[in-house]
């Protein structure tokens, strides 16, 4: 028997000699002498131009006018296109934006967009992402988002990938609505790209370095340029370090929610022709934080106080800075890293697209899930993942009447899980407060998933106003499930059994093995009209879909294991994206129609019969839902310096079809038609106002600020629990060179110290878990380019 670990490498060497064969194979081929007119219109990538710090800027190009808005350039439609011309709702922000946001995780981008929900649904290590109300509430890691995240194109299919640091990015693009024509499965609520910032011609760098509470040392830098005539490389890295945790034990006075994570990454642009050019990407992340805990501040009305007293031992005050863990070592051991190939071969009409790539990712971690220090739902994590992709496309020149896209991908991931669940205390075992180990729910399964996907876009000009879409994709996916929840001690199943019968070690909970394959056919059918040339109209409807999953915690009865069916989606959408004023008022409005069926939604379940078994967690369909919205953006320049970004969204995301029970266990509360879908708050809103005003002819004075608000959330359906109706607002004040080789500045981060719960629900014994906004945090920034 090979061990954990040579298992792990031997997956890996595998994968990554796949890998380089791809890229090779790929290379070889390009390696043929171009033509004269292909050397003279080779296809460029917008990735490698740099980006400025305004919102929603990409790339802007110089204009006299200092109030101008610049022109915003994406590859939201796989290709290099202005903001304005593309007839999708998206957001685009440059690196500068994320970085002066403090945008440190992928989980942190529902600053950028008010209609981006984002939420932990543990600490710190399952991160939720909604678009418009659709993508996922599940907590497991087995999962992934209706929301598709793309790093550097490529896919990430499980949450683990995106808990990682964010730096030396490029440029972020969020994009509306579904988006399977282009991006495969799981974009049906729309997708992410972050894009890396990628090597110069020119040598070159920075070094950033924060200092900030808790004693909290933050450093990010990057060096870049060319090796030789034909290589250019950057070598990127991250670090941040904290001294002391933000949150207090009531009991013990040790702390809690304290960051030691990092990063590397490493980018190489060789270009062998005149025709080819190979991007490699070797990227390496590591989290050793110790976890925050959330709060229960009404879990001793819940429970007897008998065998033992639990008055003034278990609740902790809202807010989030006390809590009470107990004699519990939580611990956090994360490590991952990658390497992707991706290959263009520019041809005289069109653009061979190669993307090969492969991910691993390992978590060992232990949660107070629960929130209070007795022995309930003490989570022991332990789950590795990798996924290997490959994709080809072929782009056709942007000169043409009709501009297309066709292309192919396949990919596979695997997920390994050895999770265990403490229910000592809220199975009555415990003989005192915090005693744990006796009743446990301990699950070892491993999940594989295979995905095939065909695709073909079009943009047909059939006049100098008006422009066609169209988009269909084919799409199978394979998942298979092969595990076994066991109860070791036999001390949950005799204490379920009302501490009757015989106590039987290691009896099976539940037990599956199966595989499930889907099918998919997405469409998309667009419209887009140039009123004039700085406006432009535009309806869609396009479908989306998400894959079938299998619920991953560790079941406590069968029915709570099985197969989740597919989610799809139907979206129509209108809307204007116009600039006026001399083009320093940018205004974009749109409103939307989905219907989703078969949402997969977490569940708030009773155990056995209602009332007299511990609420437990199940992953279900919702036959029907429906979300209808608008929103609205707005760029301004009033006045030379001075830039306004605000930004709305109103969603009217409901039940259509009641939902009482799943697999015949019934909810904690039922589902009604007109309900409230879970992570879908019917506002959010916000604004980032940005000044900068010359102090002499070397130095420049800068303040922003920016805030997000959003109203009540429900965390999954079947749980009255709500949480968010809150502010996160944000300030930072500094000085800079015009040339921008050196900035200083003092930040602020939750800068009036509110403290709403980012994430809560209903624990096994109906307390309310809550995860609470961090505190006030200030900082000093100093930033050197070279």
């Amino acid at each position: 028997m090979r061990s954990t670990g040579e298992f792990m490498l031997s997956r890996f060497l595998d994968r990554c000699s796949r890998l380089l064969g791809w890229s090779v194979m790929v290379l070889v081929a390009s390696l043929v002498p171009a033509s004269a007119r292909a050397h003279e219109h080779p296809v460029r990538s917008v990735a490698t131009r740099p980006a400025e710090s305004l919102p929603r800027t990409a790339e802007r190009r110089a204009s006299s006018d200092h109030r101008q808005l610049g022109e915003i350039v994406v590859t939201a439609t796989r290709r290099a296109e202005p903001a304005q011309n593309i007839g999708m709702a998206l957001t685009a922000v440059s690196g500068r934006t994320v970085q002066a946001l403090r945008i440190q995780q992928p989980l942190d981008l529902s600053m950028l967009d008010p209609s981006l929900s984002t939420m932990n649904a543990q600490t710190d290590s399952t991160p939720l992402f909604l678009l418009r109300g659709i993508g996922l509430d599940d907590f497991n890691n087995n999962n992934s988002s209706g929301v598709g995240v793309y790093l550097d194109g490529v896919f990430a299919s499980f949450p683990g990938f995106l808990t990682g640091a964010m730096y030396d990015v490029a440029r972020v693009e969020i994009l509306k609505g579904p988006q399977g024509t282009l991006y495969g499965k799981n974009t049906d609520g729309g997708a992410i790209n972050i894009l890396s910032a990628q090597p110069s011609s020119r040598p070159g760098g920075y070094i950033d370095v924060n200092y900030s509470r808790w004693n909290t040392l933050e450093a990010t830098g990057a060096v870049s340029g060319p090796l030789n005539a034909w290589i250019k490389a950057r070598l990127a890295g991250t670090v941040t370090t904290q001294g002391e945790g933000y949150q207090t034990d009531l009991t013990t006075g040790r702390k809690y929610g304290k960051t030691d994570r990092g990063g590397a990454r490493a980018i190489f642009e060789l270009q062998p022709n005149e025709i080819t050019s190979v991007n490699l990407n070797f990227h390496w992340v590591y989290d050793h934080s110790t976890p925050s805990s959330p709060s229960t501040p009404n879990v001793e009305a819940l429970i007897p106080p008998e065998p033992f007293p639990t008055a003034g031992l278990m609740d902790s005050p809202p807010g989030g800075t006390w809590v009470r863990v107990g004699g519990l070592p939580l611990y956090k051991d994360e490590i991952g890293g990658g390497t992707a190939a991706t290959i263009h071969v520019h041809l005289p009409s069109l653009t061979l697209t190669s993307i090969s790539a492969y991910d691993y990712f390992s978590d060992h971690s232990l949660d107070n899930y629960d929130g209070y220090p007795a022995a309930d739902n003490n989570w022991t994590k332990n789950f590795q993942q990798w996924q290997w992709s490959q994709e080809i496309r072929l782009t056709s020149s942007s000169t043409g009447v009709v501009n297309w896209i066709v292309g192919a991908i396949y990919s596979q991931n695997w997920y390994r899980n050895r999770d265990a669940l403490d229910w000592t205390f809220v199975y009555g075992l415990a003989t005192h407060l915090t005693q744990g180990g006796l009743a446990i729910t301990a699950e070892n399964f491993v999940q594989r998933q295979h995905s095939a996907g065909i695709y073909a876009n079009a943009d047909t000009h059939l006049s100098r106003r008006w422009t066609l879409v169209t988009g269909l994709r084919y799409s199978r996916d394979t998942a298979s499930f092969d595990g076994s929840t066991v109860d070791p001690t036999g001390l949950l199943t005799y204490a379920a059994n009302n501490f009757s019968g015989p106590i039987v070690p290691d009896t099976v909970l539940a037990a599956l093995h199966e595989s499930r394959t889907n099918q998919n056919l997405s469409y998309r059918v667009e419209v887009d009209f140039h009123l004039q040339p700085r406006a432009l109209l535009y309806g869609s409807v396009a479908t989306g879909y998400k894959s079938g999953i299998y619920y991953g915690q560790p079941a406590q009865v069968q029915v709570d294991w099985g197969y989740v069916r597919p989610e799809t989606n139907l979206t129509s959408e209108l809307g204007i994206k116009s600039r006026f004023l001399r083009n320093s008022l940018q205004v974009d409005l749109d409103v939307f129609d989905s219907v989703i069926r078969n949402r997969q939604s977490s569940l708030s379940l009773w155990a056995g019969p209602v009332g007299t078994q511990p609420l437990i967690a199940g992953l279900g369909n919702v036959p029907q839902a429906r979300i209808d919205g608008i929103e609205a953006e707005f760029d301004w320049t009033p006045v030379r310096g001075l830039r306004i970004h605000l930004a709305a969204t109103r969603l009217d995301a409901r039940v259509t079809e009641t939902l009482t029970s799943d697999n015949g266990l019934a909810l904690f509360t039922p589902v009604k038609v007109g309900q409230m879908l879970p992570d879908a708050p019917n506002f959010a809103g916000s604004y980032l106002i940005d000044y900068a005003h010359s102090l002499t002819t070397n130095l420049i004075g800068y303040l922003q600020v920016n805030d997000r608000y959003v109203s009540d959330i429900h965390p999954y359906l079947g749980d009255p629990t709500t949480f968010g109706h809150g502010h996160d607002m944000g300030a930072r004040i500094g000085i800079r060179n015009p040339d921008q080789h050196w900035d200083v500045s003092v930040w602020a981060t939750n800068l009036t110290d509110t403290r709403p719960m980012t994430y809560a629900f209903a624990g096994s014994e109906g307390q309310r878990v809550s995860f609470y906004q961090k505190p006030r945090s200030v900082g000093i920034d100093c930033r050197y380019t070279f």
